[in-house]
């Protein structure tokens, strides 16, 4: 089985042209769909999202949207609440269509998709196993939650899936034979995490990078 895994799209085109390419039998999306980083109109990243979201419900099983920070800022919730809010996407975000095709983590065999990273303190602090988070509802359990008052960007072990830090990340991960395949950290290029080759960063497609997963991982360029 062929598995595409896209980065953080936060309203970039290029991920139809690169499912165009590969053709995969999975397509794993690792969330952040809006708040551009390339002067994208909001107009445009919710149309971006609605086809995002069409795929999705033309290919049920084969496709996986996953959550990320800056999505859970867009569907409103007060406590998910961070840098660059783009007033007309929150306004006309689709929320309710959205959680109901989206979800928390993915696993394929050995393998944790998440947006950022799964950390075993912050399973513990929510007295969850790995196979129970898609069970838990959307609240303050994925917002921002620092253990010390010099954390301003996600460099606590207690962080949730949706904002852990890699190089945190690499420290309290879930324990058990796992590899992680995370975005939400912007990278040039899909790559394993120097240090732990367990980690995969996959926030590249700004540059254009995506990891294709078959016999093996591999990073490739549209």
């Amino acid at each position: 089985m062929k598995t595409l895994v896209l980065g953080d799209i936060h309203g970039r085109l290029m991920w139809s042209d690169i499912l165009a390419k590969e053709q995969p039998n999975k397509i794993i999306f690792l969330g952040d769909y809006v708040s551009s980083h390339d002067n994208i109109s909001g107009e445009q990243q919710l149309v971006n999202l609605e086809d995002i979201l069409n795929l999705k419900e033309s290919r049920p099983n084969d496709v996986i949207l996953l959550r990320g920070n800056h999505d859970l800022q867009h569907m409103g919730y007060y406590w998910a609440s961070c840098s660059g809010l783009n007033r007309t996407v929150l306004n006309s975000f689709p929320k309710e269509r959205f959680e109901k095709l989206s979800q928390w983590i993915y696993i394929q065999d050995n393998i944790l998709f998440s947006h950022a990273g799964i950390s075993q303190a912050w399973l513990d602090n929510c007295h969850v196993k790995v196979e129970e988070i898609n069970n838990m509802p959307i609240d303050e359990h994925f917002a921002f939650t620092p253990d010390n008052r010099y954390d301003y960007c996600g460099e606590s072990k207690t962080q949730p899936p949706t904002w852990i830090r890699p190089w945190i990340l690499m420290e309290c991960k879930v324990k058990g034979n796992w590899t992680q395949v995370i975005g939400h950290t912007s990278v040039e290029k899909c790559q394993a995490l120097p240090g732990d080759k367990n980690i995969w960063l996959c926030d590249a497609l700004g540059s254009g990078s995506y990891l294709i997963i078959e016999d093996k991982f591999e990073e490739r360029k549209l």
